[in-house]
Order: structure tokens, then C-alpha cells, then sequence
């Protein structure tokens, strides 16, 4: 299912494993695309953009968030948006931290 395979892959990189996490999460979001399906993908990119910020990949996870706020202007599927909003600022905050650091 790909469904489990992208949450399976948000826990490890919750748990810290977050190559292997971003990695599985990849993979799941490759299967969920193959079935065609669009519901779910914003909620899906959200947990990958805050896997990728988790390992210091600022820009890749940026560049996940425009994709699914494209995603959430295609399907109209608004019910997570406010939160990728939150995690796009979380992630350019940490990008102006490690700028002044």
C-alpha cells in the first residue's frame, strides 16, 4: 500500500533515520502517483517537506511544499493547506538561521 509505505517512511524520519525515511516516502508517493490517484497528495508532500527539512535539505523541501500547494490549487483539496503554509515558514526560518549562524 502506498499509503503505509509514505507514513512508515515519516516515522523513520521522525525517528531520526531520515535518509532512509525521505527514501520511503519517495517511493510511496511514486506508487500513489502510478494509481493515478491526487487526493492525499498534499498531505503526502507535507510529511516528505518536513522529512527533508528534518535532514537539512531546506531547498528540496521548499521546492516539495510549491508542489503541493500546486497540488491543493489542481484539486481544490484545501483541508491541509494552512499547514503546509506553516511548514514553508518553518523551513525558511531554519534557512535564515543557518544563514546568520
Amino acid at each position: 500500500m502506498p499509503q503505509a509505505t509514505v507514513l512508515r517512511g515519516w516515522i523513520l524520519a521522525e525517528q531520526g533515520q531520515e535518509k532512509k525515511g525521505i527514501a520511503q516516502m519517495r517511493q510511496g508517493l511514486a506508487a500513489w502517483r502510478a494509481t493515478g490517484a491526487e487526493i492525499g497528495s498534499p498531505w503526502f508532500l507535507a510529511l516528505l517537506a518536513e522529512g527533508c527539512g528534518k535532514a537539512g535539505q531546506i531547498e528540496e523541501g521548499l521546492t516539495v511544499l510549491t508542489e503541493a500547494l500546486t497540488a491543493v490549487d489542481k484539486t481544490g483539496e484545501r483541508h491541509y493547506e494552512a499547514e503546509l503554509y506553516r511548514l514553508k515558514g518553518q523551513l525558511l526560518l531554519n534557512a535564515e538561521c543557518r544563514m546568520r549562524n
